[in-house]
């Protein structure tokens, strides 16, 4: 009898803590942490990824922004070097916020959604082109295909009629699954510009211009389904 009462007490304490921890996924300390994420920093973080957190929140701070433009006008807000989008999911820790700050900085919802961006099969023959030829192995061999994901009008147009910058991904046509990278040498990035040179005109690709954030859509659309 007692053994049974202590079991059920067990089990009580158990299903009480994980509703607790379930919970604190979707009690959020500010805009950026949730109950959940700061008992983790608590458990995991040493002296290094602290100071990393601090200084994070220290520019976090310092950053501000202009009401009319929402441009920050802060250094820490300038453009960020890296423009392809990495998919948040990567990052740990320190590494991780110092992600979701390059993101907040980057003011994606400042971006407008293209109107006119080409299909599958012309940004796959653009980039044919832009590769001079290399990805026809790919296609061909590996199985592979480019599909493309939402585009964004780029205002670096370089003198065309149109520019927008998308992220692509590569498809297998065997597994019905995508893939990072071609098979041996990788000489494709995930994102790139692609521009007409005149209205109507065919879609050409060049190298990514501009910012553009991560298509999780276009990663759900293209993963492998479940039977």
């Amino acid at each position: 009898m007692k053994k049974n009462k202590t079991i059920k007490i067990v089990l009580i304490v158990f299903v009480l803590l994980s509703a607790f921890l379930v919970a604190s996924n979707f009690i959020w300390l500010n805009p950026r942490e949730s109950l959940f994420y700061k008992m983790q920093q608590y458990a995991t973080y040493d002296k290094e990824d602290w100071k990393n957190h601090e200084e994070i929140e220290a520019m976090l701070k310092e950053t501000v922004v202009d009401n009319s433009t929402g441009i920050p006008t802060s250094e820490a807000a300038s453009a960020p070097a890296r423009l392809h989008p990495v998919n948040i999911g990567f990052f740990q820790g320190s590494e991780k916020e110092a992600e979701l700050l390059r993101i907040k900085n980057a003011h994606f919802e400042n971006l407008v959604v293209a109107k006119n961006a080409p299909d599958d099969f012309d940004a796959q023959t653009a980039l044919v082109q832009f590769t001079d030829g290399q990805l026809t192995d790919v296609i061909i061999n590996q199985k592979l295909n480019i599909k493309i994901g939402k585009c964004y009008t780029n205002p670096n147009k370089d003198g065309n009629y149109s520019c927008i910058s998308c992220m692509i991904l590569l498809y297998n046509r065997d597994t019905k699954d995508w893939q990072e990278a071609p098979m041996g040498k990788n000489f494709m990035e995930n994102a790139y510009d692609f521009y007409q040179a005149s209205e109507g005109d065919f879609w050409q690709a060049k190298d990514l211009s501009m910012n553009i954030p991560f298509d999780y859509d276009l990663i759900k659309k293209y993963e492998l389904k479940e039977e």
